[in-house]
């Protein structure tokens, strides 16, 4: 940031400007009286890339000073700010013996400034360390790279902002300029969150039909805090229950922003056996109370009116299997194979050898097919077959599975799929994300 000195008290000798206080004048009249005079005016789009003259004309103070500091890193000098007030700015170079010099006076009635004074000679060598360079400066200059590409690299952005301004830029400057650049595209995490109680009400207006509920936190009127919010829109509920096969996934994943949370989905499979989104809501955590409520939406959405109706796909998440039997009890579900495979090799039966006996028995689509799977696996370890065993064979081997859904799937690649297509929207601060999954679906319908 240009360093600031005070300038009130400033003598004429130093700033080269005849008068101060209260009786300086410029003496330039307005720029309406003088449109004849065509001063050359300072183009903002050179804000970067600024070329200075004497008689340039800037729109605001704050731009000339901008312009200013944006030349000290075109020119790699440190410039100094000696006088600063409401009528005038002088700004010279740090490095003593230096005659750079400008100074900018306030035209008459307007808030434009013109520079009256210029030495463009530097008599000082180019320095490596400018001041001038800070994160704000450099999110401005390169909010179009980040807009281009929300993930580039912090160590690739320092690198190519150093090779372009010729300045050294820190690890922590390029950091928060990137931070800053990200708020200023995307939003500010925090102040998105007061903005939910408005997106709600628009999405029920907007989507008739729809399910939009925003649920707080226990406490009084001044600790209450956001804590969930469920979609479920009309057409997407209309779409499922028309024409879509009777199974469902379910499963959560973690949001990425500074807050955290949690995003669960729910996704059945279209006609076309593609996955079909239902339903989503952000918590703040996944548990047994948070499953129960989403859960308990999603079967009021559906009009579930027995259990026997839909083939639920479960991972083993924290809190989902006993809010499954609360809101469902008695439902057909299935267990993902890839995460009992998961949970085999956590209890000790490592290797290809269990992991291919262990899918050979899960696609085996007959009883007599089945068994002689199980028998090769107790050859193998009698253990890992007990193992097995113990849970529920019509959750996981098609050779028990409940033909009504006419689906055999073994992996609840449905709602993975999903948190796959929408990875980029979950580091976005919550409304930004809500926005853009809403939109994904919106372009999925047509």
């Amino acid at each position: 940031m240009l360093e600031n000195a005070k300038s009130t008290s400033e003598s004429s000798s130093e700033t080269g400007i005849e008068g101060s206080g209260d009786d300086f004048d410029s003496g330039i009249e307005s720029n309406e009286e003088n449109r004849e005079l065509s001063f050359p005016v300072f183009n903002p789009n050179d804000i970067y890339n600024p070329s200075f003259e004497i008689g340039m004309v800037f729109s605001t103070k704050k731009e000339f000073r901008d312009s200013v500091h944006s030349h000290a890193i075109k020119t790699s000098r440190n410039l100094k700010i000696t006088s600063n007030d409401q009528r005038r700015i002088y700004v010279k170079c740090g490095e003593q013996g230096c005659n750079w010099h400008c100074h900018a006076l306030k035209i008459k009635n307007e808030a434009s400034f013109q520079m009256r004074e210029y030495n463009p000679n530097h008599q000082c060598a180019r320095s490596y360390n400018v001041k001038n360079v800070n994160s704000s400066w450099l999110s401005k200059k390169y909010i179009d790279a980040f807009r281009a590409d929300p993930k580039k690299n912090i160590k690739g952005f320092r690198n190519e902002a150093i090779r372009e301004i010729r300045c050294n830029v820190s690890p922590f400057q390029a950091y928060r300029a990137k931070r800053r650049a990200i708020k200023e595209i995307e939003g500010d995490y925090d102040e998105q969150y007061a903005m939910l109680w408005d997106y709600a009400n628009k999405l029920r207006t907007k989507n008739p039909g729809s399910t939009v509920i925003m649920g707080l936190s226990d406490g009084t009127e001044e600790t209450k805090k956001f804590d969930r919010f469920y979609i479920c829109f009309k057409a997407l509920k209309e779409g499922f229950l028309s024409g879509c096969r009777p199974i469902i996934g379910v499963d959560g994943c973690n949001l990425k922003g500074p807050h955290g949370g949690i995003l669960l989905t729910a996704v059945g499979i279209d006609p076309n056996n593609c996955l079909y989104p239902i339903a989503y809501a952000v918590v703040g955590s996944e548990t047994k109370q948070s499953w129960e409520w989403f859960l308990m939406l999603l079967k009021e959405d559906l009009h579930i009116p027995r259990n026997d109706i839909y083939t639920f796909i479960l991972d083993k998440q924290k809190g989902l299997l006993p809010a499954f039997e609360n809101i469902f009890p008695g439902a057909d579900n299935r267990f993902c194979v890839r995460h009992l495979h998961g949970n085999m090799k956590t209890a000790g039966w490592k290797g290809l050898a269990y992991k291919k006996a262990l899918w050979v028995a899960a696609r085996a689509t007959t009883v007599h097919e089945f068994d002689k799977c199980m028998t090769e696996i107790g050859e193998m370890d009698v253990k890992c077959k007990e193992w097995l065993i113990e849970k529920p064979i019509a959750q996981w081997s098609r050779s028990r599975f409940n033909p009504w859904p006419k689906c055999d799937i073994l992996l609840n690649n449905l709602c993975e799929s999903f948190n796959s297509s929408i990875l980029d929207a979950r580091e976005k601060p919550i409304l930004s994300m809500l926005e853009w999954i809403r939109e994904y679906l919106m372009t999925k319908l047509q």
